[in-house]
């Protein structure tokens, strides 16, 4: 029998080496500096760039919180909306003859993973094939839209070589022309070894 897509492979680790802290330390440093120099200057001078600079850095802070905010309200409407649908829903907008069943629950978890919150607040958002990946889960950039289909390749055991080549790059606008694009791509030889299972 075919092995079960909820068998995926996991979801590959994020891991900072010693350069990787040592930049993230001396950037950390430099911006304590700064603003060391900045209040010093007010201090002393009496320098009005400190005040401009508070100014635009609190406003990026609230914008940030503001958008945020309105994320989180349009995914919480999303999920009340779609309450009585799930992933079985979402596979039966494919052809499971055609399209690896392993493509469509590592599309599922990974756009699920991006916009589901927990806790008491939380919420979980169905996700449908024709959302658009930018309107949606906001990847309108390519290197995030890229990023995220490799996480997809590789929790679904397709190789990540020739994304981004001709042929396998696009147009990607919704999950369904992610998941057609992923499937089209060849299988990893781990995942060959794991499409059957004794039963």
């Amino acid at each position: 029998m075919r092995t079960p897509s909820r068998f995926l492979f996991s979801a590959p680790q994020a891991r900072l080496n010693a350069t990787g802290w040592l930049v993230i330390a001396v950037l950390c440093a430099g911006l304590l500096y700064g603003f060391y120099r900045m209040v010093a200057a007010f201090i002393t001078d009496g320098n009005p760039l400190i005040l401009i600079i508070s100014a635009f850095v609190a406003w990026l802070v609230i914008e940030g919180i503001r958008d945020n905010r309105q994320w989180n309200a349009h995914f919480r409407l999303r999920a009340r909306q779609r309450k009585d649908h799930s992933i079985c829903d979402f596979a039966r907008s494919f052809d499971t003859r055609e399209v690896d069943t392993w493509v469509i629950r590592a599309a599922w978890n990974v756009l699920s993973e991006s916009v589901n919150r927990d806790g008491p607040e939380g919420f979980e958002v169905p996700i449908f094939a024709d959302d658009r990946l930018a309107d949606e889960f906001m990847l309108e950039d390519d290197e995030d839209l890229l990023d995220t289909l490799e996480e997809m390749a590789i929790r679904a055991g397709r190789s990540t070589e020739l994304l981004g080549t001709e042929g396998f790059s696009g147009p990607v606008i919704t999950v369904r022309d992610a998941v057609l694009l992923l499937n089209a791509l060849p299988m990893t030889e781990a995942r060959k070894q794991r499409r059957w299972i004794a039963v």
